[in-house]
């Protein structure tokens, strides 16, 4: 909701501008408490709660039954925590049930930060202890580079060697990329929130934008990599035309290419880079085309197989694209 402020001057050089009643209430400000403000790139200011406010730490409760749905419930404590805040008040109007406990716990577990630092009978309170502003979010961003990109070459390895063992192990990774997803998500959220984190930060909106744009696409290419070791599973691979396992092995390595040069393009601003990939991920798309035709034509899990494989590489070089334009329009407009 936009809230509208008129301009007041009071002295010779002061201005000043009142802030919302409702906000001072619900962040637990009075007269004497400190807020801060922060200039940001586009021209707006923000302001928010001084870090050394005792009750800047923003907290959630969230009401729960016995008869809720454990994904639902993983899904909206996931939900508060990539929101930015700090603390997550679970209560129940009865004992908290064993399975709501053991998903609170798995929560906990799943993503960065947040531990169980008091239990009760109807109460379970986290809290994020991790430092959101020591990891910048360019640091994560290539720490998920790095994570996908082993997945996706162990993904194609499974492929050429035929090993379930090594397509397992890719699937089972997949968990490691969200978990950093999230932690990217919530701090965005954080940097609306908090202008002292967003100093400390030292990035613009716009940057930010950017990169939480880039880590979704690489946490769907994980997705696309999982899906490609999970194809593997469909059928034996030995029993495949080896030339057609060769030419799939082709097209992974060459994805695999794109998606390091876009990433290439996004950490160095050039729009030459990132507009060399968009280029070669046409090509890369009816290459993929021309082998899922050639795949249709075996019979089967066989065909089934090679066509999954092949249509997540193919979006493999898409979600690298996408990465490759937010390059260009951070470099060219950020």
């Amino acid at each position: 909701m936009d809230i509208i402020r008129r301009i007041q001057k009071t002295g010779g050089s002061t201005y000043i501008v009142s802030l919302p009643k409702d906000w001072i209430s619900d962040s637990g400000l009075g007269k004497g408490d400190e807020v801060i403000m922060e200039y940001d790139k586009d021209g707006s200011l923000r302001v928010g709660i001084a870090r050394t406010h005792k009750g800047s730490k923003l907290s959630k409760d969230l009401e729960i039954d016995n008869e809720i749905d454990q994904k639902l419930l993983m899904r909206k404590l996931i939900g508060i925590y990539v929101s930015g805040y700090d603390v997550i008040n679970v209560r129940s109007k009865s004992r908290i049930s064993a399975d709501n406990r053991k998903t609170i716990q798995e929560f906990a577990r799943r993503v960065i930060g947040p531990e169980i630092i008091e239990e009760g009978t109807g109460t379970i309170i986290l809290q994020d202890v991790a430092d959101h502003a020591d990891l910048s979010m360019k640091k994560v961003l290539r720490r998920m580079h790095l994570m996908v990109r082993n997945m996706l070459d162990e993904s194609i390895r499974s492929i050429e060697e035929g090993s379930t063992t090594l397509a397992t192990q890719v699937i089972e990774r997949d968990d490691d990329v969200d978990r950093l997803y999230w932690f990217v998500e919530k701090q965005h959220a954080m940097l609306g929130r908090n202008p002292s984190f967003a100093s400390r930060m030292r990035m613009s909106s716009i940057e930010a934008n950017s990169y939480l744009s880039a880590s979704k696409a690489l946490e769907r290419i994980a997705d696309h990599a999982a899906r490609i070791a999970w194809s593997l599973t469909l059928t034996q691979f030995g029993k495949i035309d080896e030339m057609l396992i060769e030419k799939l092995v082709f097209l992974g390595e060459k994805s695999i290419s794109i998606l390091d040069e876009s990433i290439d393009a996004l950490v160095r601003g050039s729009s030459e880079i990132a507009n060399r990939c968009i280029e070669r991920t046409a090509q890369l798309r009816d290459e993929t085309n021309d082998f899922i035709g050639e795949a249709v034509k075996k019979r089967g899990k066989v065909a089934v197989s090679l066509s999954f494989a092949a249509e997540s590489i193919e979006r493999i070089g898409g979600y690298s694209a996408d990465i490759s334009e937010i390059a260009i329009n951070l470099a060219e407009g950020g």
